[in-house]
């Protein structure tokens, strides 16, 4: 059984709520990443990703340079066991609608989770 940890990127990256939706992209695009968790006094409240920003941005005719994070984030964030296996990673994501998943061990956040990482474990399955 493969499990979560073994295909989550560890990249915790993290922009506050208020920043504008444009910053968050930019960021984004900087680290070559797809997601960035919501921060606010320390703790994680939300997540977006580019996802959102392409979907919520023109359906809600947000003005991406003044727009705050927050307008579109997701929340609250959905996490899973880093132990929890690549199958079930699977069936959270279907059953919540998201990509983006955060793992954990315990209290601790790990990494991220997303549906590319999922690719990228059935390619490995398959090709076997």
């Amino acid at each position: 059984m493969e499990r979560i940890l073994n295909y989550m990127a560890e990249s915790l990256l993290s922009i506050h709520p208020s920043a504008t939706i444009l910053e968050a992209s930019n960021y984004m695009h900087d680290n070559g990443i797809h997601s960035l968790l919501v921060e606010d006094a320390g703790e994680y409240i939300g997540i977006i990703t580019n996802h959102d920003i392409s979907r919520k941005v023109v359906a809600e005719k947000l003005d991406p340079t003044t727009a705050p994070v927050s307008s579109i984030m997701v929340f609250p964030i959905i996490k899973m066991e880093s132990q929890k296996s690549m199958e079930e990673a699977a069936e959270v994501m279907r059953d919540n609608n998201t990509h983006h998943l955060v793992v954990t061990a315990g209290d601790q956040l790990l990494g991220i989770l997303s549906i590319s990482d999922y690719s990228k474990y059935l390619v490995k399955k398959f090709k076997k």
